[in-house]
């Protein structure tokens, strides 16, 4: 075996396992995440237990070996831990846990065996190297502290633990790579063997991914992509695979004497550093590391071909008697609403073969085909969606899920004729008369005159509300604001955040609390204040969030002034799973009473709501709320309706159609009721119900649970 070889192996190690995290599903990415980095820093232990039992009689190697292996078997055991919580558990890990505990102990390990490796060159690097390395060490660390500094609460305990633990990784991964530098640099200066610089220049490649990897965080918060925090995990599984690279050639070369190198081996062409064949292999397979996902990023959005359909509802004729149309729709499966865009999904699921089996029940020649697209919680996928099920012929779309998604969505449908019939969107700006946007679920105006005076009737005279900046956001908190004022109320300074897109807005790993940091302080200065004027009882938070709730709540529970006062939210977190599956969370919730309104169905007596409630919870594990799904599933039933009574049709005007979807959902026996739309296409019934955090009084192995109060 040759260098050459040694390292395009691990390269090409690296890249396969690496392709098991790039191109997998945003929702799926933490699992792989998780595997890979166990799956590799476990092969780099073993390879360091064997080469310990091997080696265990040689003088002056068992120390280093032991501190290798038991560095390695740590750091092992914290990736262990950390998929648990984030696979099993799906929860943030515990500030500081015993993952941290052990992967810290490990660094003090190596860095131990480093130094003693140290000390047995007897050449040095010259003083103005150590210098000069020296410096520029500080300079990261100085930039890495000036990073978290500024992000970072430090009135409290929790934010000083937190800020520790956040600048302890890469402090000492630097440490590290200094120390892998020094030795390589007296290594070559000691003039030993080539092969034997081979293991160092391993070691000290893979503690500079580690040390990339680890610092990413600074990164992502520079530029803004903090959805891409997933590629630090391509950088830590690398770091593994070429440690085991240095590893095997140890094994391969090094012998079990007091000589270095195997006489036998047979080298065809000595191997210097100096050598392009040793370097540039190793950050290729870096470089790699990071081109290949960010090419697949921003080509990933790159358009399906297919052909339209002649016909008005693109039908496909399957045989001489039964005809499918599609029936498109569009919700958030990844992303920052993604708990309630599964369970939309599972609901239009369950309508198509209830739909279909009514169809045939009753000998219709029509069968429907549900067509789903992601808008993944962000209005430019939602334009890629429904651009994509317009080329494939259909007219009817149930979606899109969110607000911002249907107002970046609705110009393309009403210029291509094509309606919309939204579950959830409530924004009081999409309340436009004779477009092509249909919500079977009342707008914000009457969510915010509800919650105002919850608010109100609770004694609440100032409120603090910190909102999403979006369409949804923005329109829900006006609608509050306004509300709560007329009742002579007092809404103080807000925080507005802006709501990143992708499945790091709701993700529960550590730099996402970092990215909180600076919006929770700015609302506990402002409630702060408003307490000492108004009192604690007398002020409350309002929130409107998607999913990024969570995080939101489990950071806040630090923060002692924000557990003294009252907290409310919208719709968008009523009866979500993550906050009471999360101990923080969930008991920060129930602490500051956090009340939630949400649209209000029939449930007693209602055997279809049962029906879907035991569908959502086998297919999602877990019952979540039926109410947008319920929605959903009525809608598809409508357009099913429509799309039969007009199948024949080869030309249909899109004002007709429109009136045609209105009449048919008021004749509609639904799970939700009774549907009937206003003026603006939006459904006329705007009762709520509300929903609080509570621990269950019985034996119930759930910490936290959603009830209707």
């Amino acid at each position: 075996m040759t260098p050459i070889f040694l390292f395009i192996s691990i390269i090409l190690a690296i890249i396969i396992g690496d392709s098991l995290i790039i191109f997998a599903s945003p929702e799926d990415r933490p699992f792989y995440s998780n595997w890979v980095l166990v799956i590799n820093s476990f092969l780099a232990a073993s390879i360091a237990t064997y080469i310990t039992l091997r080696d265990r009689e040689i003088a002056g190697r068992l120390k280093v070996n032991v501190l290798l292996l038991a560095g390695l078997a740590l750091w092992t055991v914290s990736n262990i831990i950390w998929a648990y919580y984030e696979i099993v558990l799906d929860v943030a890990s515990p500030m500081p846990s015993w993952a941290d505990f052990f992967l810290l102990s490990a660094y003090f390990i190596l860095i131990a065996r480093f130094l003693i490796e140290y000390k047995t060159l007897a050449k040095k690097p010259s003083t103005n190297f150590r210098v000069c390395s020296g410096i520029l060490v500080s300079i990261f660390f100085a930039y890495i502290i000036y990073i978290s500094i500024d992000l970072s609460v430090l009135s409290t305990p929790r934010g000083w633990i937190l800020l520790a633990v956040t600048i302890a990784y890469p402090i000492f991964n630097s440490i590290l790579l200094l120390t892998a530098v020094m030795i390589l640099v007296s290594v070559i200066k000691e003039g030993k063997e080539n092969q034997l610089h081979i293991r160092w220049v391993c070691e000290l490649f893979g503690f500079l991914a580690v040390v990339i990897g680890d610092s990413w965080f600074s990164i992502i918060v520079l530029t803004g992509f903090l959805d891409q925090l997933w590629m630090s995990a391509l950088l830590l599984s690398a770091h593994y695979l070429i440690i085991a690279g240095g590893l095997i050639w140890y094994l391969k070369f090094e012998s079990r004497s007091d000589k270095t190198m195997d006489p036998k081996a047979d080298y065809k062409k000595p191997i210097t550093l100096k050598g392009k064949n040793v370097v540039v292999p190793l950050i290729i397979g870096l470089s790699l590391s990071l081109l290949v996902p960010i090419y697949w990023m921003y080509s990933s959005n790159s358009s399906d071909k297919f052909s339209s359909s002649s016909s008005y509802l693109g039908v496909n004729v399957i045989n001489q008697n039964i005809t499918v149309v599609p029936i498109g729709a569009i919700t958030s499966l990844t992303g920052a609403w993604s708990s309630g865009g599964k369970a939309i999904e599972v609901a239009l699921e369950m309508a198509q073969n209830d739909v279909n089996t009514y169809l045939a029940q009753k000998n219709s020649t029509l069968r429907v085909d549900l067509l789903v697209e992601d808008s993944k919680t962000d209005p430019n996928e939602a334009i890629h969606a429904i651009e994509r099920l317009a080329r494939k012929g259909v007219k009817i779309v149930v979606g899109p899920a969110t607000s911002p998604a249907v107002m970046a969505v609705k110009d393309f449908a009403d210029k291509n004729d094509m309606i919309l019939i939204s579950p959830s969107s409530t924004s009081p700006a999409l309340s436009i008369p004779d477009d092509n946007l249909l919500r079977f679920v009342p707008d914000d105006s009457n969510q915010g005159v509800f919650i105002a005076r919850k608010m109100w009737d609770d004694g609440i005279r100032a409120i603090v509300p910190m909102w999403r900046e979006d369409t949804f956001g923005c329109g829900l908190t006006n609608q509050t604001k306004e509300s709560f004022e007329k009742l002579g109320g007092v809404v103080l300074d807000e925080v507005k955040y802006h709501p990143y897109v992708g499945h790091f807005a709701s993700s529960l790993h550590r730099v996402n609390f970092i990215i909180w940091n600076k919006y929770l302080k700015e609302l506990s200065s402002i409630v702060y204040n408003a307490t000492q004027n108004y009192g604690n009882t007398r002020v409350a938070v309002y929130l409107v969030s998607y999913d990024e709730v969570t995080p939101i709540l489990i950071h806040a529970i630090y923060d002692e002034g924000l557990s003294r006062v009252t907290w409310y939210g919208s719709d968008s977190s009523a009866q979500n799973l993550q906050v009471i599956r999360n101990h923080d969370s969930g008991q920060f919730a129930k602490t500051v009473n956090f009340t939630n309104p949400l649209y209000s169905i029939e449930s007693e007596n209602n055997k279809k709501l049962e029906v879907l409630e035991s569908r959502l919870k086998s297919r999602l594990h877990e019952p979540g709320s039926a109410t947008y799904p319920a929605l959903a599933y009525d809608a598809f039933w409508v357009a099913a309706v429509t799309s039969e009574k007009i199948m024949n049709q080869s030309n249909v005007d899109t004002r007709y159609l429109r009136d045609l979807i209105t009449s048919t959902a008021e004749l509609h026996e639904g799970i939700s009721g009774e549907i009937r739309l206003n003026e603006n296409g939006d459904r006329l019934d705007s009762s709520y119900d509300l929903w609080t955090v509570t621990q269950p009084r019985d034996n119930s192995s759930e910490m936290f649970e959603w009830k209707q109060s």
